[in-house]
Formats: structure tokens, sequence, C-alpha cells
């Protein structure tokens, strides 16, 4: 009798949240957009990681390239499924843009990478508590911290009720008005658009338009309140690219919304997806190339600099999770369609930079700040205070889009003082005796693996809003399955990943061993047959290649690691 009581209270969370789920959907309906980008395959998505997928009578050998999250969930949810996985990863540890930085002699943490959650992500949500992770608040407004532009220095809270106060020459209608009320007066057009259009056709006039042309045309802002708009909700990062980009990413990130933040650290996310897994992680393992036939799919890494031959895996199918800068420096046999091609070079990757500086003592709790960001038209932009008793590491500059190039080409001694100046000039130049000398700067664009931050897509000025349709990145080449963050909506948050990690994991797991067209020389396609039997066997490991491929001499070498469930 216990045992089943047990495993009965074990379902009380997944039924509450799932019920939870319900809730959410009917309040978020409320918000035209937010029912224009709702996903109509989310509560298939939050069954799947709340339950798993379905035990699959056809195990198969999977290898999925990339161990950043949705390389990581991927895995999970097919090894559970049954299937035979194994990741690759190129670099030497697991997380991909989940990067915590911890200070060795303090225990502090700085988040390197993601650093927080909307309460609108139930799945990421539900991933986190099925792997037994706490949650907490993340602060994102504090109505004491400050917006400085114009050599103008104001709390927020006075930002909020009178932003001309800054300097900004507002027309009447626009004076007395939060910053987020002036951008939701322009978005009043584009509320008439989903109305008269539907959300197919007006997504499509969006992508078609920036931010700027659309606030100050259609949306009828004066030229100082995009300014505005541009220095204290940083919206400058949007301004020369997608309306439609603009207003995917305002539905995740405002100061009126509420987000969480993994207890510990961000990376104990990856490290208990890690441990979940009975596969390895092969790290340090760059794959060069793929070959694709009718019954399976070759994938060579490159062992180290001076081996002159190539580590070569066999697998029934492969999903590819690296970023598209990492998957274009792939060699395909065949190659990849066009239209592929194309999409992997559309890409529009933009930088991030984050500088951390340790502080003796957090100053800022001095001026009754107890977590939020304030706003500078100085090279920092934003600078993020961490929250009581959580030590003093300041992430003294986020910046991204054009904002970061001010930090690019710098060492990291001059970017760690060019970020002190700007927190000097906002709190007082007493700050610099309290800095203990040490920080850290994560420049995105500059990590050899993401290249980039995270995508945000420019206006599709090269279609008409006939023709225009988004590379659908859910529909595999052959064998070939593509996930990450850059092949959903909306990029650049960890959630995406995940949902795109299940898609796929979904279109695995039931795949039926379909006849798949390749690209020949000419850039016609080709169609190969079906596969014969079952693909993979439960008994069956990732197979070294043989026969007329190149040879494959001993095991992994030592500049190889394998990372196993082991680590907690």
């Amino acid at each position: 009798m216990a045992p089943l009581v047990l495993r009965l209270l074990g379902l009380v969370p997944i039924l509450l949240g799932l019920a939870a789920s319900q809730d959410w959907k009917t309040e978020g309906s409320q918000d035209p957009f937010e029912k224009c980008m709702h996903d109509p395959d989310y509560e298939q998505l939050l069954k799947v990681v709340t339950l798993g997928l379905d035990r699959t009578l056809k195990p198969r050998r999977v290898i999925v390239v990339g161990a950043g999250v949705a390389g990581l969930v991927a895995a999970k949810v097919l090894s559970d499924a049954g299937h035979k996985v194994t990741i690759l990863e190129a670099d030497n540890r697991i997380g991909g843009r989940i990067f915590t930085y911890r200070d060795r002699n303090t225990g502090w943490i700085g988040e390197l990478g993601a650093m927080r959650m909307p309460s609108s992500h139930r799945i990421l949500h539900r991933l986190c508590q099925g792997l037994g992770l706490n949650l907490t608040k993340f602060t994102q407004y504090d109505e004491n911290t400050w917006t400085e532009v114009h050599e103008v220095k104001l709390r927020n809270y006075m930002v909020e009720k009178l932003p001309e106060k800054l300097g900004y020459a507002l027309r009447p209608q626009e004076k007395g008005h939060s910053p987020e009320d002036i951008y939701q007066m322009a978005l009043n057009q584009a509320l008439k658009d989903l109305k008269a259009l539907g959300c197919r056709k007006a997504m499509k006039k969006f992508e078609r338009h920036t931010l700027l042309e659309y606030l100050l045309g259609e949306g009828n802002l004066s030229r100082p309140a995009v300014q505005l708009l541009g220095d204290v909700m940083s919206e400058d990062g949007f301004f020369y690219l997608s309306f439609a980009e603009a207003l995917r990413a305002h539905s995740c990130l405002s100061d009126r919304l509420q987000y969480s933040r993994i207890v510990g650290g961000w990376d104990l996310l990856p490290r208990a997806l890690l441990s979940s897994l009975s596969e390895p992680v092969l790290l340090n393992a760059p794959v060069v190339a793929i070959t694709q036939g009718p019954h399976d799919v070759h994938v060579q890494i490159k062992t180290f600099p001076r081996a002159r031959n190539l580590k070569a895996l066999k697998a029934d199918v492969v999903l590819l999770t690296a970023s598209g800068p990492a998957v274009q420096r792939i060699t395909f046999s065949p190659p990849l369609p066009r239209h592929v091609q194309e999409a992997l070079r559309g890409l529009h990757y933009v930088p991030a930079t984050k500088v951390f500086l340790s502080f003796r003592r957090p100053f800022w709790r001095e001026e009754d700040i107890e977590g939020g960001h304030s706003n500078t038209d100085r090279p920092s932009r934003m600078i993020f205070y961490p929250p009581p008793r959580e030590g003093a590491l300041l992430l003294a500059s986020y910046t991204w889009s054009d904002a970061a190039a001010t930090f690019a080409g710098l060492s990291q001694e001059e970017a760690l003082r060019l970020a002190l100046d700007d927190v000097a000039a906002l709190h007082g130049p007493f700050v610099r005796q309290l800095w203990d000398g040490t920080g850290v700067v994560k420049r995105w664009a500059e990590d050899p693996h993401s290249q980039g931050g995270f995508v945000v897509q420019p206006p599709a000025l090269w279609h008409t809003e006939k023709d225009y349709e988004p590379y659908d990145w859910s529909v595999p080449y052959g064998r070939i399955y593509f996930a990450g963050e850059h092949t959903a909506y909306p990029h650049g948050w960890v959630e995406t990943a995940v949902k795109s990690a299940l898609r796929a994991a979904i279109k695995i797991n039931s795949r039926e061993e379909p006849a798949f067209e390749t690209a020949s020389p000419e850039g016609q396609r080709q169609r190969q047959g079906p596969a014969h039997g079952v693909a993979g066997s439960p008994s069956s490991d990732l197979a070294e290649e043989e026969g007329s491929h190149p040879p494959v001499q001993g095991q992994l070498p030592l500049q190889h690691t394998t990372y196993t469930r082991t680590w907690h």
C-alpha cells in the first residue's frame, strides 16, 4: 500500500503543473500578440517534457552534435525512450551558452550566458522541476535603480512617471507615460494589423519592416520618444532588425514580466541533464564531416591537430544542435540542399558581451537597490545587481547587438576598467576603492563555437509579403535533423532551444525510414531508397566506420574527454 501511495504522491506535482498550464492558457489568450505567437504544439511539448516519449519498438543509434541544452534535452528524451544516443561536443565543457562563472575565492557566481526565464516558459519550468532543480525569483526591475542619460540621473520610479525629465523633448501625448506605455502606444497600429489581417499575414508584414521604421512610421512616435526607448529599454539593439523579431522578444523581455532563475547557478541544468544520461558525452570532439547514405549516416570527428586520420562513427540519424556558423564548417556528403545552405547563411547572430566586477561589499544596498538593472548611455549600457545575501559580484555591463562593439577588441583589463569607469560615474568614485581588482569578461561573438550571442533576424526585404516563409528547421534532411535556439521562436531563449529539441526528438522517435532527397553536384535532387529492416537494436552501440571509408586506428585519443553520469 505504501509504495502505491508514494507513486500517487509523485504524480501530484505533475498533475498540478498540467492544471496550471491550462489556467495559464486561458489567461494568456487575452493578449492578442501572445495568442498570435503561441506555439500550436506547446501543450504537446509540455506533455513530452513531463511524461516523456512513448517507448520505442525500433531503437535507433542517434548521434547528437552539440552538448548545449538542446542537445542534452534531446539526448535525455530519446535515451529515455530506448534509443542509443552519443553526444559529440567540440568544446571542453557542456552547456553551450549556459555558462556559470564561479569565483573560487568568494564562492560568488555570475551568469555569463542565460540568467533568467519568464514565467510564461512553462516547458522550461517543468524541465527544471523534473530534474529536481530549485527555482527562485529573478529580480528584473527595482524602482530604486537608476537611469542616466545626457548626464541626467534619475531613479527608475521617476523615469516611469516622468521620462521627459531625462531631457527628451517628448510630444504632449507622450509625456507622463512610462517608456513601456510609450512603446505600447506604437504597438496600437500593429494590434490593428493583427485584427485586420490575422496573425499569419500581419507577421509577414512585420517581417519586412525594421523596428525603427515601424516606430517612427506606423507607430507615429516622435524621434525623442524612440530615442528614449533605445536608451532606457535597450530597444536600439532592434532598431535595424526585424520588427517581428522585436515583437517576439518583447513578449519575453519586459520589466513588467516575472522571471525565475536556478538556485545555485544555471550550469546546474546541463549538469542535471548529463547526470540523467546513461550514454557518454565526448568532449573536444568537433565534427568535420557527415556522409549520409540510404541505410545509415557516418560522422567524422577531428582528433587532434597532428592526427592523420579522423575518427568515424556510424548511426541511423544525426541531430545537429550546434550553432549556425559551426554547422557551416561541417562538410556534408551529399551536400545540403541549396535552400538549407541559404537558410544557414541567412542566420543573423548578434554579439552579446557581459562584464562582471567583484567588489568588497555590495555598495548598491546602501542605495536601497536589491536587484534589477540600471540603464546608462555610457558604454556599459545595463548594470544588473545581484540579490541580497548573494555577494558583491556585479554584472557591470551587459551589451548586445551594436552596443557590444565598444568592448570588442579590448583586452580583459581594458574591458574591466571601462566597465568600472561607468559604474563609478553612476554610483560615485568611491567604488574604485571597493573594487578588488578582479572580474571576468565574456564576448560571445568571439566564442569559437557559438560565434554570437543569439539570433535576431533582419527584415526580409528580398521577399514579398506573399512569398515570404521562414525556413522550417523542424523538417529533416534525410537522416539529418536540426535543433537549437536558431531553429525556433522566440530566438535567444533557453526554452526555445528546449522546444526545438523536443520537436526533433518526437520526429526521430516516430521515424518511418522514408526515402530522402539528396542534392547532386549540379544542384539537382536525387532520391535514394528507404533503409530495410530495423535501424538498430537494443544492444547495438555506435559502430566505427568500415569498408570503403577512411580507416580508424585505435580508440579516441586522450585529447577527448568522456563525461558520464558519474558527474553530479
